[in-house]
């Protein structure tokens, strides 16, 4: 019969549960690095692509604050004319109005007006319109000067048909014009419905 040492039950004993602390200490390890570390490495691979795009946005701050500042000065010319347009566009018809100033503006352009009829009021969605149908007599340069003077009326009117014929006498032009004039939209109440 073999002698039997106490000691090395002991040793045994020990070293297993040494070996049982060892496995423990590397699972709690694994676990850290699972529930803790990998977190915080996406968390920081997230961080430096969001820092590589501001870095990117910094870079292009100057063609942004140049874009800023024309765009600014593009609103704010663009709410002139629209106040300059809002201005020029009455909330009546006021087509004897108008007459006056065609015929005042074809005097000082050496024009003869000889046809005007004014149309009906055709109403739209945020305006009406007024078709303006005329034919003048002059030069060629009376007639430059007449179309380049309606867009410097006080009433905002559109050309929307132009046809000039010559005619051999004196060197005159017959020119039939088709006008657009706009009604604002509070004078709707005024508007005849075709």
């Amino acid at each position: 019969m073999l002698p039997i040492d106490p000691n090395h039950k002991l040793r045994v004993l020990s070293w297993s549960l040494h070996g049982l602390g060892a496995l423990i200490a590397c699972t709690i390890g694994l676990a850290a690095a699972f529930v803790v570390y990998r977190p915080i490495d996406a968390q920081t691979a997230a961080c430096a692509e969001q820092t590589d795009r501001m870095q990117g946005v910094l870079r292009e701050e100057e063609r942004l604050r140049a874009e800023h500042s024309r765009l600014s000065t593009d609103l704010a010319s663009a709410r002139e004319q629209s106040a300059d347009v809002t201005k020029r566009i009455p909330d009546q018809p006021r087509e004897a109005d108008f007459l006056a100033q065609l015929s005042q503006l074809a005097d000082d352009s050496r024009l003869k007006i000889q046809d005007y009829r004014p149309g009906v009021v055709t109403p739209r969605s945020s305006y009406a319109t007024m078709r303006v149908d005329l034919i003048c007599e002059g030069d060629y340069d009376g007639i430059c000067r007449f179309l380049d003077g309606l867009s410097e009326l006080p009433r905002h009117s559109t050309i929307i048909r132009l046809q000039i014929d010559s005619a051999p006498r004196k060197e005159l032009y017959s020119a039939a014009l088709s006008l657009e004039l706009y009604v604002a939209a509070d004078g709707r109440s005024h508007v005849e419905k075709r």
